[in-house]
């Protein structure tokens, strides 16, 4: 294509107020839609792509004379600045870098009113965006394959590609969306919102959401190893059990989806010690035993996504009591016993990530009450038993953090139905067995 034809199609070098445009009428006649965000407030990655995948179900063209609107009716510039600007839920839409707001300075810097840089483009995380500054925008998706470079991504493209994504493309080939990569600057919307809880919210059933709307799990197959599915809704789109990993019988792996978009899983090998894996998809791409820690026989360990891609995992280890460690990639930096909490034999602990980079940990003690505890690290700063509520024999409690920073915790209790408790820090707010259901 002629040097003078892209710069035709390049996003729009001049801005124009987005109330001064109209918009798809097709599409503003729909119903609008409730957004967690606030126009120009916090959001998570999560609502950017869903955002993002609005403008594709919806076919919506690239004209940078027209505007379409977002799920709540507000509309935004028909091209590829406008396209992130609607999925980052800004209050205008700005352009790549030259004639008004904009998302990179004229010197190909972030303009940090709006972003801030974020390195290599190995640290792109889901919802982030590839500027090259003074033609083109598009927003990251996730990693498919990091080791391998390859990721998808949402763009607006020209008026023979609109919007679309998510695309398959690799971060290693020379050019993306028609531009040399090594022109790209990777930026990051300055009010995303703290995502270490949504991406920690695992258990010892191994089940983690995915940035793209999608999800992982891990499992122990009926051959003894461990497993890994990704796919989105009731599909799966690819299932392997990579090295062959041996899990030891009668536990579950548990599995957390870091801020990169790589996943790390946690479980009892069958040597009895804690195995840590990391990978992309159904990929593993390391694996080992850091510091030869015993995992109670029987029993599984939680593990959480903290930030800066490091984890954490809680299990009950060979001495009873409830153990935390933290790390990253394979390798543990810190393992500890805090406050020496006894684990009710054959139980196991569950984990969850608090907004502020903390932890919340459930677990069955030995007074056969679900206990709570909270800190960082590997670091205990409160623990109790609120309401002295009774967990079945061979039972284990699961808990995740809630959107507003409490918890909410499942058990079987000592009646055998199932029970919700609700609560922040090591307080219960309110507990009961709604519907009374019975758990076998």
């Amino acid at each position: 294509m002629a040097a003078t034809t892209r710069k035709a199609l390049a996003c729009l070098a001049a801005f124009t107020a987005l109330t001064a445009a109209t918009s798809v009428a097709s599409l503003a006649a729909g119903t609008t839609a409730h957004a967690a965000s606030s126009i120009g407030g916090s959001i998570t990655p999560t609502e950017m792509m869903t955002r993002a995948q609005s403008w594709v179900d919806n076919h919506v063209p690239y004209n940078q004379n027209a505007y379409a609107p977002d799920p709540q009716g507000t509309t935004y510039r028909e091209d590829c600045s406008g396209f992130v600007s609607m999925a980052w839920h800004l209050g205008t839409s700005l352009v790549v870098t030259d004639g008004g707001p904009s998302f990179t300075n004229t010197d190909g810097t972030p303009n940090t009113t709006y972003d801030t840089g974020v390195g290599a483009f190995t640290n792109l995380q889901t919802g982030d965006a590839m500027a090259y500054p003074h033609q083109h925008i598009f927003l990251f998706d996730s990693w498919t394959n990091k080791a391998n470079g390859d990721f998808t991504y949402y763009a607006n493209s020209k008026p023979t590609d609109p919007t679309h994504g998510p695309t398959a493309a690799n971060i290693n080939n020379s050019t993306l969306e028609g531009w040399p990569t090594s022109g790209y600057v990777a930026l990051r919307y300055k009010n995303v919102a703290n995502t270490t809880a949504s991406q920690g919210l695992s258990n010892s059933g191994g089940l983690a959401a995915l940035g793209n709307s999608g999800y992982e799990k891990s499992f122990r197959a009926s051959d003894g190893t461990l497993w890994l599915a990704t796919g989105g809704g009731a599909s799966i789109s690819a299932a392997a059990n990579p090295l062959a990993l041996g899990v030891s019988a009668g536990t579950k792996p548990s599995t957390a989806t870091l801020a990169d978009g790589s996943s790390v899983t946690a479980f009892r090998g069958n040597d009895g010690y804690l195995w840590i894996a990391t990978g992309n998809g159904a990929t593993i791409s390391a694996a080992a035993r850091p510091g030869l820690l015993g995992v109670a026989a029987g029993t599984s360990p939680s593990i959480i996504a903290l930030p800066n891609d490091g984890w954490e995992v809680a299990f009950t280890a060979n001495d009873g009591t409830l153990w935390l460690a933290t790390g990253s990639g394979d390798s543990v930096t810190s393992a500890t016993n805090p406050m020496r909490l006894g684990v009710n034999s054959g139980s196991s602990p569950s984990l969850a990530a608090l907004p502020n980079g903390n932890f919340e940990v459930a677990f069955k003690a030995n007074d056969g009450y679900l206990w709570l505890a909270t800190g960082s690290g590997t670091t205990i700063t409160a623990d109790g038993n609120p309401m002295r509520l009774g967990v079945a024999s061979g039972a284990s409690p699961e808990i995740v953090t809630l959107a507003n920073g409490n918890f909410e915790t499942a058990f079987k209790a000592n009646d055998g139905t199932l029970w919700l408790a609700t609560g922040n820090g090591t307080t219960i707010t309110a507990d009961a067995n709604p519907l009374a259901l019975g758990v076998a």
